[in-house]
């Protein structure tokens, strides 16, 4: 819907009070009168006319009132539209740049991929906003979107060839490990996705031991026993992983954490494999 926009057409502004309408449409009247314009009589009678309408407009309360309703009603219209479009225009960008960020990691450019990705969540934030792969694929899709991208984290965390610092490595690490983790915690609220699950804690078996080694300990974030108790693993499993734990504590020579960790592991499994050695070290029976 389209209306004249008188206030413009008299040169005043939204605010301006019955004098200044007055004296504008006097101003005008005289510019544009025919009489005046005889080189240009046909535009000048047009603009004269437009001039008489919106003062007769604006000189009368109801029709005045009237007519600000209807342009409000209208620009809110036109701003709603705008915003529309401007949205449906960045979901476009943003599905664009999500096919170009699968793409990537299906073909194993693993450093494209995860640029796309955080490129992504960058602009958003900027924005006090949350980038979330949900508001473009269904629900199975975008759990399958964040394997990607965690496994991503963690091959450019792990790769021997990443020339970046070891702090960037670990922050890619802990990337990985904690979009895993949010992948347990929908699996566990909604299923869509069993065939990865056993999948996914592996992956967060080898990221948790990795906490515990000589280069992961040292770093500022720590895992705690905690996390490896919340995967579930069948007892064996996790008796060894406390026994690996164990090893870490023997070798930086926190003996008393590794007792601890070692009567957990025992208390898991009485018969654990491979323990004799460690177990002679803390003078432990077995």
């Amino acid at each position: 819907m389209r209306i004249p926009d008188y206030y413009q057409i008299l040169e005043i502004g939204r605010d301006a009070t019955a004098p200044e309408i007055k004296r504008a449409f006097r101003r005008l009247a005289k510019r544009y009168h025919p009489d005046k314009n005889p080189e240009q009589i046909a535009f000048a009678e047009q603009m004269f006319r437009e001039v008489c309408r919106a003062y007769n407009t604006l000189c009368d309360k109801k029709q005045k009132s009237d007519y600000d309703r209807t342009l409000q009603t209208i620009e809110r219209q036109r701003k709603a539209r705008e915003a529309y479009l401007e949205k449906l225009s960045k979901l476009n960008q943003n599905y664009a740049k999500l096919e170009l960020l699968l793409d990537a990691l299906l073909h194993q450019k693993y450093e494209t991929g995860i640029s796309i990705y955080e490129q992504l969540c960058h602009t958003d934030r900027e924005k006090g906003k949350v980038w979330r792969i949900d508001d473009f694929l269904n629900y199975e899709e975008s759990r399958d979107c964040e394997f990607l991208i965690a496994e991503a984290y963690q091959i450019l965390g792990f790769s021997n060839g990443d020339q970046s610092s070891a702090s960037e490595r670990h922050r890619k690490i802990k990337q990985a490990m904690l979009m895993y983790e949010s992948l347990l915690s929908s699996e566990a609220k909604r299923p869509c996705f069993r065939h990865f699950t056993q999948e996914v804690k592996e992956r967060l078996k080898f990221i948790y031991l990795y906490h515990f080694s000589a280069e992961g300990y040292h770093q500022t974030y720590h895992i705690s026993l905690t996390k490896i108790r919340a995967l579930k693993l069948p007892k064996r499993e996790t008796a060894w992983m406390y026994k690996k734990i164990a090893e870490f504590y023997v070798e930086i020579d926190q003996l008393s954490e590794a007792r601890t960790v070692m009567k957990m592991a025992f208390e898991l499994q009485p018969r654990l494999t491979g323990a004799k050695k460690i177990c002679k070290t803390l003078n432990m029976g077995y």
